[in-house]
């Protein structure tokens, strides 16, 4: 039996890939036929002046897909994306969208105001409002002079 060196950035540059194929077994390759049983949404989150936004990909879902909760101080979206299938749509040649269940889960930042989060869906994006508190705001202050 020979030896080799194992040099992972020499290799076939597939070493990084097939790491996290062990590591998340639902995660597949586009050129894979089965659809992924774990799916993650896109997600983007952006500081507004008044709070932050939370914007989440879900195209295809319907409203009674998507559940948005929030508990100890975490918001979580939650759904799941059915595949359809009726005996006249057999003979799919290839499937690279993820369909099942979904759960992204956030920690809110100190400062902001469960009780006024807001959230609406509207062309696939679902978008979830996380106001500050009015305390965590800044405010300008004058200064008096005597």
């Amino acid at each position: 039996m020979t030896l080799m060196r194992w040099e992972p950035l020499m290799n076939d540059g597939l070493w990084m890939d097939r790491l996290f194929d062990n590591l998340l077994p639902a995660r597949r390759r586009p050129d894979e036929e089965e659809p992924a049983a774990i799916w993650w949404p896109r997600t983007e989150i952006v500081e507004e002046k008044g709070g932050y936004l939370i914007e989440v990909d879900l195209p295809g879902l319907r409203k009674e897909d998507i559940k948005v909760s929030i508990q100890d101080n975490h918001l979580e979206v939650t759904g799941e994306r059915t595949l359809e299938r009726k005996e006249e749509q057999e003979g799919y040649k290839r499937l690279e969208r993820a369909y099942g269940s979904f759960r992204r889960s956030f920690q809110l930042p100190k400062g902001t105001d469960p009780s006024k989060i807001e959230s609406t869906y509207e062309n696939g994006v679902l978008a979830v409002r996380v106001p500050k508190s009015e305390a965590a705001t800044a405010r300008q202050i004058e200064v008096k002079v005597r």
